[in-house]
C-alpha cells in the first residue's frame, strides 16, 4: 500500500534539449500545493552515430528515471521543420527519452514557455527552459 506522501506528492521533470545537451530540472509538488526543485542538471550526447554514446545516454536517462520516479514528464516542443527546428541530436535524444519514459510525456510549447515566470533564482539560465516545462506540464494537472 502507497503511503501518503506518495499520493499527495507529485513529481516531474522538465527536459529541454539544446544541441547536444539535455536539460532537466525535477520539481516536485508537496500535498499542500508547493513547490521544491529536487535537481537540476543536464546530460550529454558525445557523439550521435556512435552506438556506445547513444547506449551511454539510454542509460543516464533510465537512471535518472529511476532514481526519480516522475508522476509525468514535461519537455521543451522543438520543431521538426523551419529555421529553429531540432538538430539530429535533440531528436535522437528525445526519441531515447520518449522509448524510456515509465510515465506520459507532455510537449509543452516554446510560446507557452515563454510566458511562463522565470523567477527562479536558484537556478543557472539553461535551466530556465526545462523549469518552465516542467511547470506548465504541472499547472496542466
Amino acid at each position: 500500500m502507497a503511503s501518503v506522501k506518495e499520493k499527495n506528492t507529485m513529481k516531474v521533470p522538465g527536459i529541454e534539449f539544446a544541441s547536444s545537451q539535455m536539460n532537466y530540472v525535477l520539481i516536485e509538488r508537496d500535498a499542500n500545493g508547493g513547490l521544491a526543485i529536487t535537481s537540476a542538471n543536464r546530460l550529454s550526447l558525445g557523439d550521435t552515430r556512435s552506438s556506445d554514446a547513444l547506449r551511454a545516454f539510454q542509460s543516464a536517462v533510465q537512471t535518472l528515471f529511476t532514481s526519480s520516479a516522475p508522476d509525468f514528464i514535461g519537455i521543451k516542443d522543438k520543431p521538426e521543420k523551419g529555421a529553429m527546428r531540432a538538430g539530429a541530436a535533440a531528436l535522437k535524444m528525445e526519441g531515447i527519452v520518449l522509448a524510456n519514459a515509465p510515465c506520459e510525456a507532455r510537449f509543452i510549447s516554446g510560446a507557452r514557455i515563454n510566458k511562463c515566470d522565470d523567477s527562479m533564482p536558484s537556478l543557472k539560465a539553461y535551466h530556465l527552459p526545462a523549469f518552465k516545462a516542467a511547470f506548465c506540464a504541472l499547472a496542466d494537472r
